[in-house]
């Protein structure tokens, strides 16, 4: 994606809203809702499709043009008929999306579906490009907001839709959203017998549609409109991925929802919470205390990870943060748990090209802004005028830091999990129905068909995950008593380091400020050193000289802790594969063969969310959607080419190219 999203410009001169940009109205001035039902949800029979759906079935639904959101609300109006029968998967693509100031005016003209907007207002997504994926666990559903143009979205998209709305502005008006490529993915993305339904009868879209494999049909229209389209996909469903054979994932719907997580810090806490909200029965067993390692530090910074605007739709870290803050804000904050305070970025050399303010410009000013020196100032507190700070400096106001032991104990006490502390797994094995975990004299622990290994470094001790490339990286952190002068700091600053303001999670931590952390890889001990302290301090003192100077660093405190991290910092995520099988079906790779290779063979029902590292609290909650999707057979919460970006299996096959296996 190359443009900048801009937000849709609208006309609210005749007391409804329309597209400046288009020209044209966002629903029938007859009755929008009726409109939807009569074009969108009778034009795929979606009544009687929503009546038959077994409990723990899902539905697919693909839209292109979100709009208002209309469609949404009057969906969900529908499905509540049958106290959300099963789970809709609603994935809707916008390029122009609405201010959520408009949003809230839109939808006020429909009274009737107050409980949907609402909590859909709460949710919506800041105006960045890329994919957004809101859980609404209380109507059993997911929406997939998508802010991108249709020919760039829909090609990136990892889903099989059951049903699609067709529902841009009128060809006439905008024709870049009616186009054979469209169509094309359309099918790509459809199961065999796939609906679909637009309010158009043009016939452009009708002969397009056809030759793209959809048989297509007159209706009658509605309103002053006299005919509409709609129809099914009459071709055969695509089995290819968009993704290399070795980085092919599996669709495997499981019956029997049950699952063992091995891990309950932030990554296993998260997994375990994204399938106990879709009513799976999760087990996760821990070797030590929840939040015991390094997920267990008093204060978690969470703030955006910035990408350019060209890279958005592709970059996980962007979007995992966006998630989590979106996440921390609607779920975390009623707990005391997330402390909004703000985070301010100094420019340490490791990162003076995103003081260009590149990435910055391109983002909603609540969300990123470069501010000066005095700015910066007012906003921390403390005199940052003196600091290396020179004339810029990024502000984040929806960053802040999170009590972070206190979220991952939250997470699992949602009453689908239970957790067993002081259980160390020694082994996992497959067996008939499943896989079991063992204790170290082979006895079972606990069976399930699915298993997670979020356990962090310790996953290289069992077989099937020994060949990951995991990396252990200690780190310290210091905790210093609060000065006159430092508490004054109203926000996290960083740059190398980072500093809190004063905490207040309740614990033994009240009143000191939280410095970090430390960065040594490969050293797995976890004693208390000196030289770490003062590499933290010296961090402040070169962020903030005059606050350092009123701290006293003979009183401090410590925490130390192993982060596990990958050869390219990005997680394992994903489905674990027999390494002799894969040398054996890819060994061609390794001079450059272009083969008619199989898919992946992975074991059945074993994956893994590992390797987090520095980021698990601004990353884990998005990853653990994508892992809950993949699990569940649902439309993947990110594009194609991030699902490729985290395949465990990424390193195994790159050595093997290398010639190294």
């Amino acid at each position: 994606m190359t443009e900048t999203l801009r937000p849709a410009r609208l006309d609210w001169s005749q007391g409804q809203p329309a597209s400046s940009e288009f020209g044209d109205i966002y629903f029938s001035r007859d009755g929008g809702d009726a409109e939807t039902r009569h074009v969108f949800l009778a034009g795929n029979q979606l009544l009687q499709r929503f009546a038959a759906l077994a409990p723990e079935a899902s539905f697919t639904l693909i839209e292109t043009g979100f709009g208002t959101g209309l469609n949404w609300l009057c969906t969900q109006a529908l499905r509540s008929e049958y106290d959300h029968r099963g789970w809709l998967h609603y994935v809707s693509i916008e390029k122009h999306p609405l201010e959520l100031a408009d949003l809230k005016q839109a939808q006020d003209c429909w009274p009737a579906f107050a409980e949907f907007s609402q909590a859909l207002q709460v949710q919506y997504p800041a105006l960045v490009p890329g994919f957004h994926r809101l859980v609404f666990p209380q109507w059993q559903s997911t929406l997939t907001l998508v802010f991108a143009d249709v020919q760039d979205a829909l090609p990136r998209l990892s889903a099989k839709a059951d049903a699609w709305f067709l529902d841009g502005f009128a060809p006439s008006r905008n024709p870049a959203m009616w186009t054979p490529e469209l169509y094309a993915q359309m099918a790509r993305l459809s199961r065999t017998g796939s609906s679909f339904a637009t309010f158009t009868a043009a016939g452009d879209v009708r002969r397009g549609l056809a030759a793209a494999g959809f048989s297509v049909r007159k209706a009658a229209g509605f309103g002053k409109k006299r005919e509409m389209l709609c129809g099914e996909f009459a071709g055969a469903a695509s089995e290819k991925s968009g993704s290399k054979p070795w980085l092919v994932r599996p669709q495997t719907a499981h019956e029997k929802r049950h699952a063992i997580v091995i891990g309950a810090g932030i990554s296993g806490a998260s997994t375990a919470h994204a399938l106990a909200k879709r009513g799976w029965q999760v087990n996760v067993l821990e070797a030590g205390t929840i939040a015991g390692a390094a997920s267990g530090n008093p204060a978690a910074v969470v703030s955006l990870a910035t990408a350019p605007q060209d890279e958005a739709l592709d970059h996980f870290p962007h979007q995992a943060s966006l998630y989590a803050l979106r996440q921390l804000a609607t779920e975390a904050t009623s707990k005391k748990l997330w402390h909004a305070c703000g985070v301010l970025e100094l420019p340490a050399e490791n990162r003076r090209k995103d003081f260009a303010g590149n990435s910055s410009k391109e983002l909603p000013e609540n969300l990123s802004q470069i501010v000066d020196a005095q700015q910066a100032s007012d906003l921390c507190g403390i005199d940052a005028k003196n600091t290396a700070i020179k004339d810029k400096a990024i502000w984040q106001s929806q960053s802040g830091w999170l009590d972070a032991a206190g979220w991952c104990r939250e997470l699992l006490a949602h009453p689908g999990i239970n957790v067993q502390q002081n259980c160390k797994v020694h082994g996992v094995r497959h067996v008939q129905g499943g896989w079991q975990a063992v204790d170290e004299n082979g006895e079972m622990i606990a069976e399930a068909p699915v298993l997670v290994i979020a356990n962090s470094q310790a996953a290289k001790y069992f077989p099937q995950t020994a060949h990951l490339p995991l990396r252990s990286v200690r780190g310290q952190i210091s905790l210093l008593p609060a000065s006159s002068t430092s508490q004054t700091l109203k926000t996290v600053v960083c740059a190398r380091g980072y500093i809190t303001p004063i905490l207040a999670n309740g614990g033994l931590t009240n009143g000191q400020h939280c410095l970090g952390a430390s960065f040594v890889p490969d050293d797995e001990s976890l004693d208390i050193r000196e030289s770490e302290h003062e590499e933290n301090f010296a961090q402040l003192r070169d962020m903030l000289p005059a606050l350092a100077g009123t701290l006293s660093p003979n009183t401090w405190q410590g925490r130390s802790s192993l982060r596990c991290q990958s050869p390219d910092y990005l997680p394992l995520l994903g489905p674990v594969a027999s390494t002799e099988k894969m040398a054996a079906d890819y060994i061609g790779l390794k001079d450059g063969k272009r083969l008619d290779y199989p898919p992946l063979a992975t074991l059945p029902g074993l994956y893994v969310h590992l390797a987090q590292g520095s980021h698990g609290f601004s990353q884990a909650g998005l990853a653990a959607e994508i892992l809950a999707s993949e699990i569940c057979a649902e439309p993947a919460p990110v594009s194609q080419k991030t699902l490729d970006s985290l395949h465990p299996s990424r390193f195994f096959i790159r050595e093997l190219r290398r010639g190294k296996i």
